[in-house]
């Protein structure tokens, strides 16, 4: 068992390596000299390590009843507690660009870049304003997307550990994405490329092909400008940007179930439903069709059922929707589920909540 006796306190001024001159860094990733490892272990914070066997005597008149014997102990062990240096994982880092006061977080990739410089990856570079220009330099970028013509960049990295993040609410840049697009792709993204988030910073996600979405990181949890994203349960809530841009992502992803539908085994669009009315349609093998349960009594308790022809099998998924759970049920993801066969169905009970509910083929 280890006690914390204080923060890792480092920083330093590197210059920028140009991007050849550096391994490709995915994500949030920074490459720092061989010197900054040997930096952070010196200025590591001392920790209490016990060992995990039983406590042993320190003094050999140790009675635990008499007082003065026992704070002979006390003084003995203190002094025979062993203390080591160790570094936080993951390693985290606050990066300051002084020419334009831009500020990201990133993680370490590895100690491998050379002396006296830093190595970013194409979205750090991007965060901070910094332009890779020929392959002997890189130049800061101004607001007006002028290259400055001064010497190569230099940042500030302190070494700044972050919360573990909680929840992070990401607004997509362009309308029209589908969940079913980007879900996964955002997913693996974070898990693989990304120790942190910075509040305010755009994620690029590559789809297929030339396909990619960006996403504004809008807000973390806990409070701050950053989070970590380590060894953390995370949630993620997607928000249109605007009414506007709400509204055209829905006409777009209605669009695009309009045409599905169009085909002779295709899949209904799905919708708002309301209490009392009987709702047709139908669903691809292996596709979903989503609805909506905004209006109703809340003081009584309601069934949701399906009816299957031809004998098909239909699943029925439901979950509640609020501010910051907007995901749609689906197979691995639901609070609620039908039994399998012709007619599922689902009891909901008296409750505030407005609910989505799914059927699957």
């Amino acid at each position: 068992m280890a006690r914390d006796q204080g923060s890792l306190r480092w920083s330093s001024q590197l210059t920028v390596a140009p991007p050849p001159r550096i391994p490709r860094l995915p994500g949030d990733k920074i490459t720092l000299p061989p010197s900054a490892l040997e930096q952070l272990l010196a200025a590591a914070p001392l920790q209490e390590v016990n060992s995990p066997g039983p406590a042993r005597q320190y003094t050999s008149a140790f009675d635990p009843f008499n007082p003065h014997t026992f704070a002979a102990e006390s003084q003995a062990r203190e002094r025979g507690v062993d203390r080591q240096q160790q570094l936080p994982h993951p390693l985290t880092f606050r990066i300051v660009n002084l020419q334009n006061d831009r500020v990201v977080y990133a993680g370490v990739r590895e100690f491998s870049a050379a002396e006296n410089e830093i190595g970013l990856s194409a979205f750090l570079r991007g965060a901070l304003g910094i332009a890779a220009q020929d392959p002997g330099s890189s130049a800061v970028v101004d607001d007006a997307g002028d290259d400055a013509p001064t010497a190569p960049a230099t940042v500030t990295v302190h070494a700044q550990q972050l919360p573990k993040g909680t929840y992070v609410r990401l607004r997509p840049l362009e309308a029209g994405y589908d969940p079913g697009d980007w879900k996964a792709l955002l997913e693996r993204q974070l898990r693989d490329n990304y120790t942190t988030l910075t509040s305010g910073e755009v994620l690029t996600v590559a789809g297929s092909g030339d396909q990619s979405f960006q996403f504004l990181v809008d807000k973390v949890e806990p409070h701050g400008n950053g989070i970590c994203v380590v060894d953390t349960d995370l949630e993620v809530d997607i928000v249109a940007l605007t009414e506007d841009q709400a509204r055209e992502t829905l006409q777009k992803r209605l669009e695009k179930a309009s045409r599905v539908s169009g085909t002779r085994a295709g899949t209904s669009i799905g919708g708002e439903l309301r209490l009392g009315q009987v709702f047709t349609g139908q669903v691809a093998p292996g596709d979903y069709v989503d609805y909506e349960l905004l209006k109703w009594d809340p003081a009584n308790a309601l069934e949701v059922s399906v009816e299957g022809t031809d004998d098909a099998d239909v699943c029925l998924f439901a979950s509640p929707l609020s501010a910051r759970q907007r995901n749609r049920p689906r197979e691995d993801e639901h609070l609620r589920c039908g039994s399998l066969g012709s007619t599922p169905a689902i009891a909901i009970q008296p409750t505030n909540s407005c609910w989505a509910l799914t059927c699957r083929s």
